[in-house]
């Protein structure tokens, strides 16, 4: 990387990539890395696996081995990535029913059939978590995906990793997979242990300790959920921390949009923290990481497509948008053998091109932005409020641009809350800047909601911590519905 773009970021260049790729030998020496192919020989590494992965499937998964009798389709019927139409959509409700259903079970066991480790998604009608298997085959594969991941994200051996996931009761992902990816590379890596303490065996630290932490230890690279973050950051400015060996931080678990970074940026120059780049990846469990950016609002890019097919569908119909269309995000694993799953819908509406990124060079997909400065939506905070459907993440993107916010939280509620019949309430709480004037702020947030949604809300003023009480909860909630249910 050798010069900088107008955000103050170093800019992203195939020719600074190159450069950058090369000075490391992790990632100079990985060259079967598939984005790094041609987008026609990413489809062919794609279909190639893809037949080999129906072969297993066929014999040896439960869920798929019946659907496919019921429908019937034989395996040889779907070797391409043109023949999964021919497939249906995988429901989240199907898998959260029976996750065991989802798990290869070969009739003899191999080393690489061996159980290696269960991590967890969307809970299921009961309550409980979902597992997702993972054998030693997926694990390996897991560990590759992760150098590669670090790689578009500007990662380099030498990071010092903060891991600020929390350390849950669930075993969460993104704390895991930080282990994961920093072992990869081979970064030293730090270990906050935040979340909600568990009695017996207090091993938790609280978000001062892990201010602290961070400071001793001099991170390079913060990883953690971005609504955390950026109060760890609030935290730390004012307490006048040295923050000033930061140089990435990597945002996961939500939507991290313009103005948060933003904020994010001049809260670590304030700490001696300069050109920070702020990736905010699209992380799910069902595919065992993150698709990181490789520059600001680049698009966030799938680095392991020989493992992992993403789509855009129409959730109805099951039919493949065109490329660069809004729809509902479906992936399909290519290479595993613990859980398996075809065409399964995310609940995330967004948009993917799959030719080369302008940006850096690579293949292999990426979601890109089509509505305000974010990625994808959950198909759940899509609301209907006064019979108009609206999509959340404008109001997101309006609210986290308005200077004096530094909390926020949107709540459809009823204007008399005990009868459900009652007209639609849009509410906007904010908490507000210290020495901020609060009767401008009101009338701005109004007139950005407004011009957003064309609704006029009605404005509250609340203190941080009822909005998002880090003591309490992983991350924010931005937007609640508290509306009753109709009878």
């Amino acid at each position: 990387m050798s010069s900088k773009g107008d955000d103050g970021m170093l800019e992203t260049t195939p020719e600074n990539v190159k450069g950058f790729r090369d000075k490391w030998d992790v990632y100079r020496e990985d060259e079967d890395n598939p984005c790094w192919k041609s987008p026609d020989e990413v489809i062919d590494i794609q279909n190639s696996n893809l037949a080999q992965q129906m072969e297993l499937v066929a014999k040896y998964h439960p869920y798929y081995k019946k659907l496919f009798a019921d429908k019937g389709i034989e395996a040889g019927d779907i070797r391409t990535l043109e023949d999964l139409e021919k497939l249906p959509l995988t429901q989240k409700l199907d898998y959260m029913q029976n996750a065991m259903d989802f798990r290869l079970a070969p009739e003899q066991i191999t080393p690489r059939d061996i159980l290696y480790e269960v991590t967890y998604t969307t809970g299921t009608t009961t309550g409980k978590p979902t597992p997702f298997f993972n054998t030693t085959h997926d694990m390996f594969a897991t560990a590759l995906q992760m150098r590669r991941m670090c790689e578009i994200a500007w990662m380099t051996p030498q990071e010092v990793v903060l891991n600020l996931f929390p350390f849950g009761v669930v075993p969460h992902i993104g704390f895991y997979r930080t282990i994961w990816y920093s072992a990869a590379v081979g970064m030293r890596l730090v270990f906050a242990l935040t979340g909600s303490g568990f009695p017996e065996f207090p091993v938790h630290n609280s978000m001062q300790k892990a201010i602290e932490m961070a400071e001793n230890a001099k991170a390079t690279l913060i990883s953690g959920i971005g609504s955390y973050e950026r109060r760890f950051f609030m935290e730390a400015q004012k307490q006048g921390r040295d923050f000033s060996s930061i140089r990435i931080v990597l945002a996961l678990g939500e939507a991290v949009p313009q103005g948060m970074r933003d904020d994010i940026r001049e809260r670590l120059a304030d700490m001696g923290a300069e050109d920070v780049f702020i990736s905010n990846a699209f992380g799910f469990t069902e595919m065992q990481g993150a698709m990181p950016e490789c520059t600001q609002f680049g698009g966030c890019h799938n680095s392991s497509p020989d493992l992992y097919f993403l789509e855009i569908v129409d959730g109805e119909t099951g039919k493949r948008k065109p490329e660069g269309e809004v729809g509902m995000v479906a992936v399909t694993h290519l290479n595993r053998r613990g859980t398996v799953l075809l065409r399964y819908l995310l609940g995330d509406i967004g948009a993917i091109e799959y030719g080369v990124c302008p940006h850096c060079g690579r293949s292999g997909g990426r979601l890109v932005i089509k509505a305000g400065s974010t990625y994808a939506t959950r198909t759940k905070e899509l609301i209907k409020v006064k019979g108009t459907l609206i999509n959340p993440e404008i109001l997101k993107n309006e609210l986290s641009n308005t200077d004096g916010v530094i909390e926020y939280q949107i709540v459809i509620t009823k204007k008399d809350p005990e009868d459900p019949y009652s007209l639609d309430e849009l509410m906007v709480k904010i908490a507000a800047a210290e020495g901020h004037d609060t009767g401008a702020l009101e009338k701005e947030v109004v007139d950005k909601v407004r011009m957003a949604v064309e609704m006029t809300p009605k404005v509250e003023l609340v203190s941080m911590a009822d909005i998002f009480d880090v003591n309490t909860s992983l991350k924010a909630q931005r937007v609640v519905d508290s509306r009753p249910a109709e009878n």
